[in-house]
């Protein structure tokens, strides 16, 4: 099969995990992590250059666990998606989500931005009734712990 030119930048089915690489120490490392179930991403392990991008299912009945407080040097997106083809607006479940000291409730599909610099979370997701696809996206080509990385 002849390759194409822009073929490399396609990920059509989730890659094995990344090498190992090493990184500055952060807080996040001694964090407790949701626990989700990890269908496909995207970083500069997988294609050169590539920002950070990870998609993973929450199945109904389960408790993901929750991500605790932090602060990241570049922006991020967060989206939650429910699974509901009648009701996509329907989350099928409800997420709690800090941005530094503000709470918000939130039962409807979203995504949001998230700064640099700015503390988000805590974040959990409970009663879960519904398959729930949870994304996000830093701004960044290193690994999400890290601080960003440019390949000029």
């Amino acid at each position: 099969m002849v390759e194409k030119k822009y073929e490399k930048y396609f990920v059509l089915k989730p890659p094995a995990p990344p090498p190992g690489v090493e990184r500055p120490p952060s807080d996040l490392d001694n964090m407790e992590t949701p626990k989700l179930h990890h269908f496909m991403g995207l970083s500069d392990h997988v294609v050169e250059g590539a920002m950070m991008v990870n998609f993973s299912w929450m199945y109904a009945g389960e408790d993901p666990g929750r991500m605790e407080a932090h602060v990241h040097p570049y922006p991020e997106i967060i989206g939650f998606i429910g699974y509901d083809p009648q009701h996509p607006e329907d989350l099928g479940a409800e997420a709690e989500m800090w941005m530094d000291d503000e709470q918000y409730i939130i039962h409807s599909s979203f995504m949001v931005y998230i700064p640099k610099g700015l503390k988000h979370c805590p974040l959990v997701v409970r009663d879960i009734i519904k398959p729930v696809l949870h994304f996000d996206m830093q701004l960044t080509t290193g690994d999400f712990r890290a601080a960003p990385t440019r390949k000029d």
